[in-house]
């Protein structure tokens, strides 16, 4: 299932008791880490596809007591395309969170797993995990009982070895005759044209109070451009094969590299 989400990380969900029928909102903010933070100002991000492969029912009570309530816990194994980005996880993770509740808002803690390969569902997540409940930890008795969210919030840990696998399946594949790590390649080379222009105009351009910014700009765009037809000579590759190689090194975020 392919989706294109308006992204908010802020997510209002409707809390009902279990013993009576009065409905009380719950604003819920799903706090990501700072680490995998991505800002969401007014931007529209088209999310993988995914499916899910596997529930299964955690639940227990929330005390050893006999009058205690059931502490409603799910995990949610979810097959994830292997063209996953960072950017895109934490954004993903919050989607899923957000349905799951939605849902079945009786739900009291949640854990959701993104594999991107299905024989790996038996072990540890190779591309993100998150949990949904209290900040403390704990789910008390009056929480389960009145659905009260308004202490929620929820991690994202993406895995450690993130992208390692995939860029493992990545090296044996061919595109417009050129190897991964060759399109890795030309794509640095590629991405460094505009610093190469930038480095050369400033010494012909250097700042002044007269400084002609639309014609800097103009000689920087033709320099960046002379760059990038040297590389495609220099690779034999056309404007359609540079395109391409610019858009799977983007995707895949191999500026960090």
């Amino acid at each position: 299932m392919k989706k294109v989400i308006f992204l908010s990380v802020l997510i209002s969900i409707l809390s009902c008791k279990k013993t009576e029928d009065k409905s009380v909102e719950n604003k819920v903010l799903l706090e990501v880490p700072k680490e995998i933070e991505v800002k969401t100002d007014e931007k529209e991000i088209e999310l993988p596809e995914y499916s899910l492969i596997k529930k299964e029912d955690i639940s227990i009570k929330t005390s050893m007591d006999a009058n205690a309530v059931t502490n409603k816990r799910f995990t949610y194994k979810y097959l994830v395309a292997k063209t996953i980005t960072k950017t895109q996880i934490p954004l993903l993770l919050t989607k899923l969170i957000e349905n799951i509740v939605q849902k079945d808002n009786d739900i009291d803690d949640v854990t959701v797993w993104l594999y991107s390969d299905k024989n790996l569902i038996d072990g540890s997540y190779d591309v993100a995990m998150a949990t949904f409940k209290p900040s403390n930890g704990e789910v008390t008795n009056e929480i389960a009982s009145n659905n009260d969210k308004s202490s929620y919030v929820a991690n994202f840990e993406i895995a450690n070895n993130f992208g390692e696998g995939l860029d493992r399946e990545s090296n044996n594949t061919v595109v417009s005759g050129l190897s991964f790590d060759l399109r890795k390649k030309i794509y640095k080379e590629l991405a460094n044209t505009e610093t190469r222009a930038r480095e050369k105009l400033d010494k012909i351009y250097p700042y002044t109070a007269n400084f002609d910014t639309d014609n800097y700009a103009n000689k920087l765009d033709e320099l960046t451009k002379k760059y990038e037809k040297e590389i495609s000579k220099k690779y034999k590759i056309n404007a359609e094969t540079v395109k391409r190689i610019y858009e799977e090194g983007d995707k895949n975020e191999w500026y960090n590299y």
